[in-house]
């Protein structure tokens, strides 16, 4: 499921956040002391000076004082106080108490900010001195010295104070950020390590720090991912080797017999009632002959050979599927009419007749080809396939198509151009509505009811209607791929379906994605703006990934689910299995759910080796963290083998069968 973000601040930001407060306090406060300090000093020596000169004052005047010579006594006090030193100066008859003169000067200070006078209060202080005339003290001097130069004394300290106490403390912070950076690296890789395996990503990290404790979390780590890395490997190796035993040819490294009988017969079930597809049986009739006269080697190039031809011709269909049934039979289908890919089977057999030599006595190969649908049975198919060989020899039989209940839709491309293109404009949509439910459920007394409790997510069936007529929806979605336009499809679904997220839903919704937009760079950009304007589609969306598709391109697959991630979108993997591919490739991609293909699902209580199959991949899926979904389960038998192998979530019809929910 989508990962909440990690709440909170890092360690690292904090660390900084509290070295930098501390700094810029310790700045401040030494500041603070220090020019409170040089504060103190300025008035002691304003004390001083105020002091020295009433006494000095004092003795100047006194003889002039004695002769009653005012003129020459206000001329030297005047000469004294005009210096801008002094606040005040009065000079008082002792005995009368009257002020003989007085000088008073402004005590405004323009040079210094007035925040800064209130912050830091000078107290100018008041002396004085007593003048005698002989043995009498004839009058008393006090002179108040002015603090307009103190202030501006303390003022200039301050600037240069702050000027030298900044290029400390940045010289201090930017060795305490290279500092704590060397020691903090450590942690950091061992962050990138710990969310790396959150996303299935199992990297050993080789670098130690000089931090002793974090290199025991590291080696903790480092041993933790190895085991990790060490069972996965194992158990996929053993899966892969049960799954070539039992599923795979080993020569051409295509589905066996078993692999179709199974894979085929669940097709045939899930597919719309409308669909209609195409099957081929190629016979290799000159297998024999040539293992005989050549040996088994040129027999081995000659099954190399054919399946080359026939790769090459239907690569273009993502749901096209190959089976080698038996040494020279082989089986082909394709979910999509004759009609539409009877280009690509004359191309075959235009090939094959090239190839008919005197080297291949009875011919280089064998087509028929017929169509198939939901009701038909695979015995059925194969007694008609088998009928054709035997009638005739590389017939190509092309039935007529109409739209009606039984037969679909048989189009040629270009109007499959136009109906898409129309649907994509203008079609409408109906939404029905599948849960996956949780294996584990609380004890009810109706046991089926439990299933109504909270589901892991919805899958969301889209069905799309043209003219009141639905379409099926393997053949719009082969087509669409064909024509380069799924992307405008899953484009047009995601815009219906997020109109469903509510922020009291039940359980998120899945949306089916197909391959085009899951490799392409302009739907990515296109999903990044619009969740930016949907974010209430954020943890509530997940899209389901067909796993042919993600094999496609793993690399460029790998990087747009992390993209996805990013966006709080969930991933499943469904149709696990078919592939009959290694499981490592699953090793690193950030994924949620894996649901298994419904073809090891349907006669899991019937088929041991189904059985082993998804016991290995709940061992594997579990191993990384991911959950397991066991889709198309239709009875309880095959419920409770389910839940017997320890899968985490069950689908099917058994469970809840699909309901509508919305139609755009």
């Amino acid at each position: 499921m989508p990962r909440s973000r990690a709440k909170g601040f890092s360690l690292k930001t904090q660390i900084y956040g509290l070295v930098i407060f501390l700094g810029i306090v310790s700045f401040f406060g030494t500041l603070l002391v220090s020019v409170d300090h040089t504060k103190e000093y300025l008035n002691e020596q304003m004390s001083s000076h105020a002091q020295d000169t009433a006494t000095s004052l004092g003795l100047s005047i006194a003889p002039y004082l004695a002769s009653e010579d005012i003129i020459i006594v206000e001329t030297m006090v005047s000469a004294i106080f005009d210096s801008g030193y002094y606040a005040e100066m009065v000079l008082t008859d002792t005995d009368t108490q009257q002020v003989i003169l007085s000088r008073e000067a402004p005590k405004t200070v323009d040079t210094v900010p007035n925040w800064f006078i209130d912050m830091f209060k000078l107290s100018p202080p008041t002396r004085e001195s007593k003048i005698n005339t002989g043995w009498r003290i004839a009058a008393s001097l006090s002179v108040t010295s002015h603090a307009g130069a103190s202030y501006y004394q303390l003022w200039q300290y301050a600037l240069k104070a702050s000027a030298a106490f900044s290029i400390i403390l940045v010289i201090s912070l930017v060795l305490a950020y290279f500092i704590l950076n060397a020691v903090l690296k450590p942690l950091a890789r061992v962050e990138q390590q710990a969310i790396a395996v959150s996303k299935k990503q199992f990297n050993i990290n080789k670098k130690q720090s000089i931090t002793r404790e974090l290199n025991v979390v590291v080696n903790a780590l480092n041993i933790m991912v190895d085991n990790v890395q060490k069972n996965f490997n194992s158990l996929t190796n053993q899966a892969e080797k049960h799954t070539q035993e039992a599923y795979i040819d080993k020569l051409t490294g295509l589905g066996n017999r078993r692999a179709f009988d199974s894979q085929f017969t669940h097709h045939l079930s899930e597919i719309d009632d409308d669909s209609i597809g195409t099957v081929i049986l190629l016979e290799l009739a000159s297998l024999r002959d040539i293992n005989q006269s050549q040996g088994y080697q040129a027999g081995d190039a000659y099954v190399l050979q054919v399946v080359k031809i026939v790769k090459e011709a239907f690569e273009q269909f993502s749901e096209f599927t190959f089976y080698r049934i038996n040494g020279g039979s082989f089986i082909v289908s394709i979910p999509l009419p004759l009609s539409l890919c009877q280009d690509e089977l004359q191309k075959v057999i235009t090939r094959f007749e090239q190839l008919n030599t005197e080297e291949y006595p009875n011919g280089f190969a064998k087509l028929v080809s017929t169509s198939y649908k939901k009701s038909d049975l695979l015995k059925s198919l194969l007694i008609s396939l088998d009928s054709l060989l035997t009638e005739q020899t590389s017939t190509l039989r092309k039935p007529e198509y109409t739209l009606d209940k039984t037969s679909g839709l048989s189009l040629g491309l270009q109007e499959w151009s136009t109906l898409i293109n129309e649907l994509i404009e203008s079609g409408r949509i109906e939404f029905l509505v599948q849960p996956v439910q949780k294996c584990e459920l609380k004890e009810q007394e109706d046991e089926h009811s439990a299933y109504l409790e909270k589901p892991f997510y919805n899958e969301l069936l889209a069905k799309f209607y043209y003219q009141q007529d639905i379409i099926p929806n393997n053949q719009l979605f082969a087509m669409a791929e064909r024509l380069n336009l799924t992307e405008q499809l899953d484009i047009k679904l995601i815009t219906a379906a997020a109109k469903l997220v509510k922020p009291d839903m039940s359980a998120p919704i899945a949306i089916n994605l197909s391959q085009q937009s899951l490799l392409s760079e302009n739907f990515c950009q296109w999903l990044t703006r619009f969740i930016s304007e949907n974010n209430q589609c954020r943890n509530q969306v997940y899209f389901e990934v067909n796993e042919v598709a993600l094999l496609k391109d793993i690399n460029l697959a790998s990087k747009h689910i992390h993209q996805f991630k990013a966006l709080d979108i969930g991933i499943s993997i469904e149709r696990f299995g078919t592939s009959l591919t290694s499981f490592k490739y699953i090793n690193g991609l950030d994924l949620d759910f894996i649901k298994i293909d419904g073809s090891y699902i349907r006669d899991i209580d019937l088929n041991k080796d189904n059985a082993h199959f998804v016991q290995a991949v709940n061992q594997i899926c579990h191993g990384l963290g991911i959950n397991v979904i066991a889709c198309h389960i239709e009875n309880e038998n095959v419920l409770n083998v389910v839940k017997s192998l320890a899968c985490d979530g069950c689908q099917g019809d058994y469970i809840q069968a699909p309901k509508a929910l919305y139609v755009s």
